[in-house]
């Protein structure tokens, strides 16, 4: 859909939605179940009442049609009538919904601008993988058995911990099971941690020298343990040599930090659910640098797929993205004329503040975001808001944006919300003409410009949906 003017965009939006089967308010799409086989009676007993025939069944004696909303109950009280349900809306059940996480994040947006974490080494330091797996076969590329001190690295935990977090990172986008955050990515499998999840300081260390050595970009460590000078100190080398760490908080239950997340070289991540609330076995502190999902996250184990809990399941996430953001052409951020990983650390700062306003001790920088990681950093002009809903009313999960003057181009992605309403207003008077209500029954992207003139705008954004629904708008400044 091309970019238009708000008065024909809303106009041609009506028509699409209209086209796209949504009925008006009078009507609703619903399937009349009869007590006997579909014939020319029940045909004429829905037209009778004002019906629209779509479909007549004879695997079931029903007809899908759409009737007036208020001759349905009048229906419903014919001798001949079973039952009169809503036409249910259903959809692709893929690798994204099973990914709750990975979609979350905003990472599906970003596989489709093109970027998948191609090329991209990652290190996996943890029970090691099973490499075997059909969402992890392709993009396994070697490692290294600390444990054992042999080239097999293969994961012999009885909970698959390492498998679970290597599919978090880079399960493979392939129609089947999970999707990573990073699809692409290149995945080697450190093992540095015994069957029962368990691995000396000189394991961890031997596996971070071991990334160094073989040109690894991101360790991801979902382990925790104590302070260990040698571990920092090799953890502060792999950082200074061009690596990006990221560990697992801790699940201390709001404990300190552990390490190593905890050490400066390294990105500390929290857990949080679906509605991007703390889990409450995560730790917090000054260290905290970012959250991520961490409850009932789906992924690769030994056999097949489950769900596991953990700051050791957020912390693949993070890893993820950062494979995004170095697969892609990210920018010099900190302007010392070098892009390397201390950019993409800064570029991982761009996420969804939650808890306090800035970094706190809960959420640290916020929610891990890939689309404003890789896809472009807001700056005056530019404006990213996620809509997410909650458990509660959708006015409390409202996000508001205030425009000065200047000609804007909005963009509306939706990702599994039913409604966002746009409400603008002018002095605290909503400005009906231009305040507009967008329906979806898929993924949509929705497209428009709006002139901002001598008065400021306040634009109310209202999600509406399932719980853990989420939308994204953007909000860009134009020439």
């Amino acid at each position: 859909m091309k970019t238009q003017k708000l008065s024909v965009f809303l106009y041609v939006c009506v028509i699409l939605i209209f086209i796209n089967g949504i009925a008006s308010g009078a009507d609703r799409d619903v399937i009349v179940g009869f007590k006997k086989p579909v014939g020319p009676p029940e045909q004429a007993l829905i037209q009778n009442h004002g019906g629209v025939i779509k479909k007549s069944f004879h695997l079931i004696p029903a007809i899908a049609s759409r009737l007036p909303e208020n001759k349905i109950e009048v229906l419903k009280k014919d001798p001949g009538i079973a039952y009169i349900e809503d036409d249910k809306i259903f959809k692709a059940s893929d690798e994204y919904t099973s990914s709750w996480g990975v979609s979350h994040i905003g990472s599906n947006t970003v596989h489709d601008s093109g970027f998948n974490g191609t090329g991209v080494k990652v290190a996996v330091l943890d029970t090691g993988i099973n490499y075997s797996h059909e969402d992890l076969n392709y993009n396994y590329k070697g490692g290294y058995d600390f444990v054992f001190n042999d080239a097999d690295p293969f994961d012999d935990s009885t909970f698959s911990h390492g498998t679970h977090v290597a599919g978090i990172i880079a399960a493979e986008k392939n129609g089947i099971g999970v999707v990573g955050v990073a699809p692409n990515a290149e995945i080697y499998a450190i093992k540095v941690l015994d069957g029962a999840g368990f691995g000396h300081a000189s394991w961890i260390i031997s596996g971070i020298q071991w990334a160094v050595d073989n040109d690894m970009k991101i360790i991801s460590m979902s382990l925790e343990g104590p302070y260990d000078e040698s571990l920092r100190i090799a953890s502060d080398n792999a950082y200074n040599s061009g690596l990006l760490l990221v560990a697992a908080g801790g699940n201390t239950n709001g404990g300190g930090v552990t390490y190593p997340a905890a050490y400066d070289s390294v990105i500390a991540v929290t857990a949080t659910d679906n509605a991007d609330k703390t889990a409450s076995f995560s730790s917090t502190g000054h260290e905290i640098e970012l959250a991520a999902p961490g409850v009932n996250i789906y992924s690769t184990v030994s056999g097949g797929y489950n769900f596991m809990n953990g700051t050791s399941m957020a912390a693949p996430h993070v890893a993820g993205v950062a494979a995004l953001v170095f697969s892609s052409d990210f920018k010099d951020i900190n302007g010392d004329g070098i892009k390397d990983n201390k950019d993409v650390r800064e570029l991982l700062h761009y996420a969804k503040d939650l808890g306090d306003p800035g970094r706190d001790i809960i959420y640290g920088y916020g929610l891990v975001n890939a689309r404003m990681a890789v896809l472009g950093v807001p700056g005056i002009a530019d404006i990213e808001l996620i809509l997410i809903r909650t458990n509660g009313p959708a006015d409390k999960d409202t996000q508001k944006v205030t425009l000065s003057q200047g000609d804007y181009s909005i963009t509306i992605h939706n990702n599994n919300l039913s409604k966002i309403e746009m409400e603008v207003y002018v002095n605290g008077v909503i400005q009906k003409d231009i305040s507009s209500r967008f329906k979806f029954n898929r993924s949509d992207d929705i497209y428009l410009d709006m002139n901002v003139g001598s008065s400021v705008f306040d634009i109310v954004f209202k999600p509406y949906g399932g719980q853990g629904s989420t939308g994204y708008v953007t909000i860009r400044g134009m020439p």
